[in-house]
């Protein structure tokens, strides 16, 4: 089947128009036809942009929702002629017809409602007399729509989705944690970090932390477990190395395999890093829980985590569940899920409120429970994994397996669309601004000839003469630079260009 891009591919530029005004997407960072068809497929194959045209097409008339399971049952086409029998047909129109009529706001029948939705596109088949005219539901679409049960997942978790919640409420995976990482690895290769006897110098992490997207408290738990796991995930990955100086340098090989690479690859390499690490102990890093030392126990977080995501590939990816029933529905299945043994009165884990051993399966909410609790909203929300809804007065947080958890936990859904990449600029002022989602590689080429400033809204930078004589030291001369700001930007400042010429020639 087509996939939202090609099936827009089609569409008249006042559709496109309709379909983004009708599903709540932007194209004002558009110029040119093909970006703008990206991004509006991009905007509405978003998984719970998706499940929410689904609720309003179903609300508006309730035979949507069987016309979708028709097409699903399928294989999501169907020849144009049987489904029209059931559902209507569309009505043809060219551009002016269009823009008279506006048929998107008065649909005729279900075929209309679902295809003005962008739920459904037409298309064409076959040739010479076997030629004919289909229905289908775009390939990136179909993941995100309410599927019946099949049999082969009545043995999943008995949990039912709920109605995806207000944009407002959403609080979607982003790449902040990605981000972060990469300030990390330019703070190193700037700064360095110093050592003490027990772990790094305060000073030059208080110093790092400013830059960080995700705002630091010393004061909130969740906050210091994640600046934790940044800096394990950067030694597990073998970035890190003991300079002749005490201080943490960066092993030039390894971070530039890793920055050279795609988004996505970046994405998975952190994932990848967090799940298979024996040395990072969930269960002990929850807020709340002290492992003590106190006899012979030892849980194992590799076998923890697999046997965790195992239960969260049960899960339709891009549906919405309530966080407690998903907790309920674990402890149902597998509560024994981190203890093999199904052992619950030799492991000394501690309250850190009440300082009680929370010994025997009647404390496995205040163990399992609040394990999986952090797990949801840290690490997995973290690392690009599930996708995160605040509470409404009275009810739990809601999550959603998002796209890339979906494929990294090996289901079947279309790799998600990567944002426009939006150029550099800079600054008459010779300060130079970055876009969050600038290739973490061009971020650290820039960080090795100016200085930093900001991380938020965007990445800024100052160029000085003590930055372009730090490059000059790292063999980086401003024929070098000015080629990079080049390709990079639409356009360059006449007095910076005068001013690194300068700089060179002397």
């Amino acid at each position: 089947m087509p996939t939202t891009t090609q099936m827009l591919a089609n569409y008249p530029d006042i559709l496109l128009y309709a379909l983004a005004e009708l599903r709540g997407a932007l194209l004002d960072a558009a110029e040119t036809r093909e970006q703008k068809i990206e991004l509006l497929a991009a905007q509405v194959t978003d998984p719970t942009s998706v499940q929410m045209a689904y609720e309003e097409v179903v609300e508006y008339a309730a035979e949507s929702k069987e016309a979708i399971e028709t097409l699903l049952k399928e294989s999501g086409e169907m020849v144009e002629a049987q489904f029209c029998r059931q559902y209507g047909s569309i009505r043809q129109m060219g551009p002016a017809k269009l823009e008279r009529e506006m048929p998107w706001l008065y649909p005729q029948n279900v075929a209309e409602l679902l295809y003005y939705y962008g739920l459904i596109g037409r298309g064409f088949k076959g040739t010479g007399q076997n030629a004919h005219t289909i229905i289908y539901v775009p390939s990136d679409v179909v993941p995100w729509l309410p599927h019946p049960q099949n049999p082969a997942q009545q043995d999943g978790l008995p949990v039912q989705p709920v109605p995806p919640p207000p944009q407002s409420r959403t609080l979607l995976a982003d790449d902040s944690f990605l981000e972060d990482m990469g300030s990390f690895l330019g703070f190193l290769h700037t700064e360095g970090l110093g050592l003490t006897a027990e772990g790094p110098d305060p000073a030059d992490i208080d110093r790092f932390v400013g830059r960080l997207l995700v705002p630091f408290s010393a004061d909130v738990p969740d906050l210091n477990i994640r600046l934790a796991l940044l800096l394990h995930l950067a030694n597990r990955l073998g970035w890190l190395r003991r300079g002749e100086d005490g201080r943490v340098h960066l092993t030039g090989n390894r971070v530039r395999a890793f920055l050279e690479g795609t988004r996505a690859e970046q994405r998975q390499a952190l994932w990848e890093a967090w799940r298979t690490s024996p040395e990072w102990n969930d269960l002990c890093r929850t807020p709340g829980l002290e492992c003590t030392e106190t006899g012979n126990w030892r849980n194992d977080p590799c076998q923890t985590r697999e046997a965790v995501l195992r239960l969260l590939a049960l899960l339709q990816p891009g549906a919405w569940y309530s966080q407690a029933t998903v907790i309920e529905a674990i402890r149902q299945v597998e509560p024994d899920f981190q203890r093999p043994t199904g052992n619950y009165d030799t492991w000394y884990i501690r309250s850190t409120d009440t300082q009680e051993f929370l010994k025997g399966f009647e404390q496995w909410d205040r163990v399992e429970g609040a394990l999986l609790r952090f797990l949801f909203r840290g690490p997995l929300h973290w690392l690009h994994v599930l996708d995160l809804a605040e509470p409404s007065a009275g009810d739990d947080l809601l999550i959603s397996l998002n796209p890339w958890g979906a494929r990294w936990l090996g289901l079947d859904v279309p790799q998600p669309h990567e944002p426009p990449r939006h150029p550099l600029t800079v600054g008459e002022d010779f300060r130079i601004t970055l876009p969050l989602g600038t290739p973490l590689l061009d971020r650290f080429r820039v960080e090795r000839f100016a200085n930093w400033e900001a991380s938020y809204p965007q990445f800024v930078y100052q160029i000085t003469q003590r930055s372009l004589k730090r490059a000059a030291a790292e063999g980086i001369h401003t024929g070098q630079i000015l080629q990079f700001l080049r390709s990079r930007s639409r356009t360059l400042p006449e007095r910076v260009v005068q001013a690194l010429e300068r700089f060179q020639g002397r």
